[in-house]
């Protein structure tokens, strides 16, 4: 689950030119995920992202969406 993402626009990014986009995750801390992100255009830095996630229990997610289905 996404709890923030930002991106900080640096400069405009120019159209049809080849892009670099470099995504890695920054740090784990227990559920919450820190990720970070850059892009660049001809060399040049456009912009910056970063983003707080969140993550579930696979086992207790799907439990809940079995118990959402069958209220339904």
């Amino acid at each position: 689950m996404t709890a923030h993402l930002g991106v900080d626009y640096r400069m405009p990014t120019p159209l049809h030119v080849p892009l670099l986009l470099e995504g890695w995750l920054d740090r784990r801390e227990g559920r919450k995920i820190y990720a970070r992100a850059t892009l660049h255009a001809e060399g040049e830095l456009t912009a910056e992202a970063s983003g707080l996630f969140i993550a579930f229990d696979r086992e207790k997610f799907t439990a809940l969406l079995e118990s959402r289905n069958k209220d339904r």
